[in-house]
């Protein structure tokens, strides 16, 4: 074994799909001492070889001298977005309460994969159990023991040998995913076991953190890959065996977040090696940026601000931003990875048509730059090689010509008098295009205002020049070494430590639990190989529960240095036992199961389903009636993703059952029910659905004696409340109707329409039931206010693990037409049509404006980057306030705060002279969208850095008209008395989709 002080080089290595780049740096100098760049073999590993022996024979250093390897490699992404047939058949045990009332049964594993890559590892052997845990800790049920076993039985016969244990609030109490392992592995490993048998077993808290779907999906990820990276990393270890030599070495991978795993840790979790490349990219450019400070004599300081690192390829400019914390400015995109839905954070990376190989075209009056690229075969397609094409590489090997001072960096490479005709002309405008397109890369990728710092690398980075100022650029580099900044940002990953947990504030003060988390993380980032010296708290962010006092989600990350403590593989028997066993897997018995592939459909020509005024509802409606619901959330609600899977599973299954109507084509005394999850929206992330809002109803029916209702409304149209009813209309047999009793969505439940037409004695709001999904009930039938009805229910909700489903009184089909906020369904059809059919957010912000009726009722307030959010909890809901830096409608520079009470309340301008002004307030609509999707976005989603875009939309004269509507709606309902209302435009009533497109 040796220390770090005895060892002066590590070794970074990034296997690309081209490329496998290779680097020796001096971590004590800041230099890079050797680097190579070879084609990346089919095997992976010999391409890897490969690499580190060129290096190691060019730096010409000893073997005892390098502390580490570390690998990024793509070889497992790959093969889940390839469906290699490496992947193998994974099985899951969920921990959710049980066979009959356990949460999530309508949401089954593997329910959003991609059916191809379903068809490749999904096993019919999937699920239920008993266990779980509530956010309060207690369990949902305990564990059943004989229940494992029997499982574990059949899971031998059929040959199953990956599998997955995901339980319910699994980060928060990892003991009964840890004991339903130690159970399926001492009957699975039985004596009589067929020989070769190999369980795999992966742990949902040990793939990631909260967020249960996504947590489960990654962990089923993981679990396919397993026996591929036993195999894989075998073969690493074992090219590192033969090159070492006998001297000690250790081998890591990186991860995602810039940090690394062992070798060892790695065979058991290689979905953490996912989408490491673009991280390695932008952490290498700040060893680069400092070894070019280096050798310019410049005295190196910590950095204070972001660095924008390019990396420019043969066909694109790709550009992402590392945080003065060393780690890189994280997307708000949700991860997918081959199509699959997971919680892990990737790195925001911006994207251009401008690399070496993109084509120029002269039009005369203007050049054009790409996007299309002769990419990989600019040695045969680009002029100076004697091809046909003109491309960026031309341009400056163009400009050597002419200006034969200047540097080239082509110089010598190819025929120089195939670029005569290039004019000088020609020259200085392609370079200014090229310029000035990186300038715009810079604006989208910088959070902030001002010039920045930036640096060029890749192999395409000769094309722009260093030399000459850059709009928005403070410092602009391009140093040796950037064409292997992957394998650089390899060699300098560092370790992390992340807890994300939800703390008891009821004893403690919010910064103490803060206090505590952040020593947690940097204790486990000690035990991942930090050195405890070197760590610092990167990020922390706090998200309090909802409805639930004194909790609170804080999530920490603690990074540190590489603590090396070298260790080689002496015995060659060692991994040659390891081969056999790891090369070797069982195919399992199971029949290959089959899907149905969703029909392709144009958006551009779709149009929905109405037959006999009933619109039958389709997998392309739901998906843009839960985008509309998103938006139309205002910044609450919760997010509609689950409840819209849980609907599409219906309709897959059962085609034409998801049907809506208009309240104008029921008879008058038509009954219309009426129900919606009530609770907090994180709980929902982790504790699935069970058909509340179905059971709550059921409820209430018998113990009213209420007759059956003849179809169901959203409480609210916002988040997931608006499409529930969906499902549940459908489970019941009857249609859904396109009204609900908000417009939008609100923090409380008397803030519906029905009791503006009420009174504060709250009559219209009761009886009331709500209901666990898994048993509990609760009706309240009277109320001395309409505002007790919310308070007590809620407390009841908090008994019930924070999540309930609730159901109101149904009221007639006449009282709807009177007092709800009609086609309010198709109005949130209508706004994700619109998102779907643009491309920029600024055409679809203007289309949603258009569809929802147009300048006079919704206005774009502004748009720019989040610079800070504040977040507290105050009687079980969330206040806070988002600040954007960025610009009004008009072009002027403003900050623009948006306070919220879970819903965003009002937005106000603050101008360069320090003058304010109120832009809009609720009632009317404030939703703020995400600048890269264009989809809503809601409290808990605002970050720092983000790029967003606010607008406003009209509110329904139900809140607007009277006295008690206001005051109901209003301001001062979410605490801001001191705001005066000022409608943003006149109320449009949505459009009808049965109206629209009947036939």
């Amino acid at each position: 074994m040796g220390s770090l002080s005895d060892h002066m080089y590590r070794i970074g290595v990034d296997v690309g799909g081209t490329n496998t780049d290779a680097v020796l740096i001096a971590l004590d100098s800041m230099t890079i001492i050797a680097s190579h760049k070879s084609p990346t073999t089919p095997d992976v590993t010999t391409g890897i070889t490969n690499a580190v022996r060129e290096i190691i024979t060019t730096a010409n250093v000893s073997l005892a001298s390098i502390g580490c390897v570390i690998i990024g490699t793509t070889h497992f992404v790959n093969a889940v977005v390839q469906r290699s047939p490496a992947l193998r058949r994974v099985a899951t045990i969920r921990l959710c309460g049980g066979p009959e009332d356990g949460f999530g049964r309508g949401i089954p594993p593997f329910i959003d994969f991609p059916v191809d890559l379903r068809a490749c590892i999904e096993t019919p052997q999937q699920y239920f159990c008993h266990g779980g845990y509530q956010i309060s800790g207690d369990e949902i049920s305990p564990v059943d023991e004989d229940e494992i076993r029997h499982i574990a039985t059949e899971l031998v016969t059929y040959g199953i040998e990956n599998i997955v244990i995901s339980g319910m609030y699994a980060p928060l109490n990892q003991a009964q995913e840890v004991v339903v392992r130690d159970i399926l592995l001492e009957t699975m490993q039985q004596p009589h076991t067929k020989p070769g048998f190999k369980p795999r077993v992966t742990l949902s808290h040990e793939v990631s953190g909260l967020g249960f779907l996504a947590r489960e999906n990654a962990a089923i990820l993981n679990a396919t890959l397993r026996p591929l990276a036993e195999k894989t990393i075998y073969g690493f270890r074992k090219a590192m065996q033969d090159i070492f030599q006998g001297n000690p070495y250790t081998l890591y991978l990186t991860q995602n977040d810039g940090s690394v795993l062992s070798a060892e840790e790695a065979v058991d979790r290689p979905i953490r090696t996912f989408n490491s490349g673009p991280t390695n990219s932008i952490r290498g450019g700040e060893f680069l940026w400092r070894a070019a400070g280096k050798a310019k004599g410049e005295e190196q300081e910590e950095r204070t601000e972001p660095l924008v690192v390019i990396d420019i390829g043969g066909t694109t400019s790709d550009s992402g931003l590392l945080l003065p914390n060393g780690l890189p400015q994280m997307s708000s995109i949700t991860g997918l990875v081959g199509g699959v839905r997971t919680n892990f954070a990737l790195p925001a990376v911006e994207s251009i048509g401008l690399g070496g190989g993109s084509i120029i075209r002269d039009a005369g009056t203007e050049i054009t730059i790409g996007p299309d690229s002769v990419a990989l075969e600019l040695l045969q397609k680009a002029r100076l090689f004697g091809g046909e094409y003109l491309t960026s590489t031309d341009i400056v090997a163009a400009s050597g010509i002419h200006a034969p001072t200047e540097e080239n960096p082509f110089r010598g490479m190819g025929d120089p008098s195939r670029l005569s005709e290039v004019t000088p002309g020609v020259v200085s405008r392609a370079r200014e295009v090229m310029r000035r397109m990186i300038a715009e890369l810079v604006d989208r990728t910088k959070t902030q205002k001002g010039n920045v710092d930036v640096l060029i690398v890749g192999g395409g980075a000769p094309i722009i020049s260093t030399d000459e100022p850059l709009a928005g650029v403070r410092s602009l580099r391009s140093v040796k070494g950037g064409e292997v900044a992957n394998a650089v940002g390899a060699a300098i990953s560092r370790v992390s430590g992340v807890i994300d947990t939800v703390v008891d504030t009821s004893d403690q003060t919010v910064k103490e639990a803060q206090e505590a988390v952040c020593k947690m993380a940097v204790e486990k980032a000690v035990s991942n190989g930090a050195k405890p010296d070197t760590i610092h708290i990167a990020e922390v962010t706090m998200l309090p529960i909802q409805y639930v006092d004194a909790k609170a989600r804080i999530v920490v990350r603690a990074v540190g240095e590489l603590a090396i403590v070298t260790q080689g593989v002496s015995a060659s028997e060692s991994l040659d036992a390891l081969e056999q066993a790891e090369y070797e897997t069982t195919k399992d018995k199971t029949a290959q199961l089959s899907f149905s592939k969703d029909e392709v459909v144009d958006i551009q020509t779709y149009r929905p389903m109405v037959k006999n005024n009933e619109w039958i509802i389709s997998p392309t409606d739901l998906e843009f009636i839960a985008q509309g619901c998103k938006i139309l959330g205002c910044g609450g609600g919760g997010d509609p993703y689950q409840e819209y899977l849980k609907v599409s599973s219906i309709i897959r299954a059962h085609p034409g059952t998801v049907k809506l109507v208009s309240p104008n084509y029921l008879p008058d005394d038509a009954l219309v029910g009426w129900t919606g999850c009530m609770g907090s929206p994180e709980v929902s992330m982790e504790r699935l659905e069970n058909d509340e809002c179905r059971k709550a109803h059921e409820e209430l029916i018998h113990a009213t004696g209420l007759p059956a209702v003849s179809g169901f409304m959203a409480l609210e149209i916002g988040g997931g409340n608006g499409v529930v009813n969906l499902g549940v209309a459908a489970s019941l047999g009857v249609p859904c109707i396109d009204a609900d009793y908000m417009g939008r969505a609100y923090p409380t439940t008397w803030q519906v329409t029905p009791n503006v037409y009420g009174t504060s004695r709250g009559e219209s709001l009761v009886p009331m039931t709500i209901a666990s999904g898994d048993g509990s009930v609760v009706t309240m039938t009277a109320s001395r206010t309409d505002k007790l009805v919310d308070r007590i229910l809620r407390a009841s909700v908090v008994e019930m693990g924070c999540r309930a489903g609730s159901a109101g009184p149904p009221k007639t089909s006449k009282t709807v037409r009177e007092q709800a906020v009609t086609n309010t369904v198709s109005l949130a059809w209508w706004i994700g049509r619109a998102i779907a059919l643009e491309r920029n957010i600024a055409d679809r912000a203007n289309r949603i404006i258009d569809e929802v009726g147009g300048p006079e009722s919704a206005v774009i307030l502004g748009e720019g980057k989040i610079t800070s959010v504040e977040r507290v909890l105050k009687t079980g809901h969330t206040y806070g306030v988002l600040e954007v830096d960025g610009k009004l409608q008009d072009d002027t520079t403003a900050i623009l705060k948006v306070p919220f009470k879970n819903e965003n309340a009002f937005v106000e301008a603050v101008l360069p002279s320090g003058k304010s002004r109120v832009l809009a307030s609720v009632p009317d609509l404030i939703a703020v969208l995400d600048a890269e999707t264009g989809a809503g976005l809601g409290t808990p989603d605002y970050k720092y850095g983000l790029k967003v875009m606010i607008i406003a939309i009209a509110a329904s004269p139900r809140w607007t008209d009277t006295p008690r509507g206001m005051s109901l709606g209003g301001p001062g309902s979410m605490g801001f008395d001191e705001i005066e209302y000022v409608p943003i435009g006149k109320y449009s009533n949505p459009r009808s989709v049965i109206d629209a497109f009947a036939t």
